[in-house]
């Protein structure tokens, strides 16, 4: 009858070949990681902009996407979430009569969001025709420092579409114009 089970220098071997082949692996899946959570946290964006400008096309009425502070003024801290309102005041402030219509959590801990658009940076305002009201701009994610993944950008025309930049799009030479560089 053949012995049964592996000898001891078979388990060390494998043990051997399988922590090789961790020490390589690990860095590049962490990496990974980090990159889909960057991709991720833009693409909400991409979608919290789809759902306010649907939602101002179902309303037949502007509708406000912000970070709200405390006395529900567009003057929040994008990293901490945005909402999505109908704007009833017209002054970028969520009147106690409209209803958030969807709030977006905020992103990771260490990351940034902002948003620098023409006119403003603290709101954008979705009109019920599908298109901004004139404010191109542009939404830049910075994921946290001890993450190896790159920012990312997601440039906004008139017309309410959002269209994400690549990585590798963004010129860090740019000072001017959508491929310009993020500074985190």
């Amino acid at each position: 009858m053949p012995p049964r089970g592996f000898t001891l220098i078979e388990v060390l071997a494998t043990l051997a070949v399988a922590a090789l082949l961790a020490t390589f692996a690990l860095p590049s899946a962490q990496r990974l990681i980090h990159e889909i959570r960057a991709e991720t946290a833009i693409h909400a964006v991409r979608g919290g902009l789809a759902y306010a400008r649907a939602s101002a096309a179902t309303h037949g009425r502007p509708v406000l996407i912000c970070p709200l502070d405390a006395h529900d003024q567009c003057r929040g801290d994008w990293s901490e979430g945005f909402a999505v309102f109908v704007d009833l005041t017209g002054h970028a402030e969520r009147h106690p009569d409209a209803p958030v219509l969807r709030h977006f959590p905020p992103f990771p801990k260490g990351s940034s969001l902002r948003f620098a658009a023409f006119g403003t940076g603290r709101h954008l305002r979705m009109l019920p025709n599908g298109q901004t009201a004139w404010q191109n701009g542009r939404f830049e994610y910075c994921p946290p420092p001890s993450s190896k993944a790159k920012p990312r950008v997601l440039v906004l025309n008139v017309q309410g579409r959002g269209r994400i930049l690549l990585p590798e799009d963004i010129d860090p030479a740019r000072q001017r114009g959508p491929n310009r560089a993020v500074h985190c």
